[in-house]
Parts: C-alpha cells; sequence; structure tokens
C-alpha cells in the first residue's frame, strides 16, 4: 500500500510539473519587387516573426527562457514549462538545457524539494 501511494504522489508531482503554457502568432507576409519597371514580378516571402526575428516556415528552435517554438504554415507556436512557485528559503536553478533544481538559498548544494508549477497571469 506504501508503494501505491508512493506511486500516485511522484504521479501528481510528475504531471504538476509538465503542465505549461503555449502562445500562437500568425504568419507574416513580405514582398519583394524584381525587374525593371514595366515588367515588375511580385515574390512574396511567409514568415513568423519572433523577437524582431523573421523565421522561416518549417524552423524550430528553444529560446533562452526555455520555450520550444516552431514556425509552420499555421504561424507561429511556442510553448513553455510555466512558472514556478518557489519558497522563500529557496532557489531555483535553470541549466542550459532547461532542467530545473530547486537548492537552498543558503546552500546551494543542498536540494530543497519540488518546486510548484503555477498558471495564469
Amino acid at each position: 500500500m506504501r508503494i501505491f501511494i508512493a506511486l500516485v504522489l511522484v504521479m501528481c508531482v510528475t504531471w504538476r510539473v509538465t503542465e505549461g503554457y503555449t502562445y500562437f502568432a500568425q504568419l507574416q507576409s513580405e514582398d519583394r519587387l524584381y525587374g525593371p519597371e514595366g515588367n515588375v514580378r511580385v515574390v512574396s516571402t511567409q514568415y513568423c516573426e519572433w523577437e524582431g526575428k523573421k523565421m522561416m516556415i518549417g524552423s524550430s528552435w528553444k529560446t533562452t527562457g526555455c520555450e520550444q517554438c516552431s514556425c509552420s504554415e499555421a504561424g507561429l507556436f511556442c510553448a513553455g514549462s510555466g512558472r514556478y512557485l518557489v519558497p522563500d528559503h529557496c532557489l531555483l536553478l535553470v541549466d542550459e538545457t532547461c532542467q530545473t533544481e530547486l537548492v537552498d538559498a543558503n546552500d546551494p548544494f543542498s536540494p530543497c524539494g519540488m518546486p510548484q508549477v503555477f498558471h495564469g497571469k
């Protein structure tokens, strides 16, 4: 019975941490004119705009804020892991692979428990 309860608790904690948020933006379009006056060819290019940059359809990337983004013919789609509620006596460390670790604020080598993910504004 103890193992069952432990498994349920682990599943609840894991489910809570994997919740996240998403956002979507429509494709942008840009027209370029080629050729001499009177014989101009218009070429339209569609792209996703992310932080002022034009991203090609078919590209995907991970941001420094640990969001996974992709640009498709449907538009820009980004997903993140949410926000974390961290107790005052703890610090949330995020490494270059976006893995999180909750540590003691006075001893960053000691664990401090599991962070809670907060969703909303």
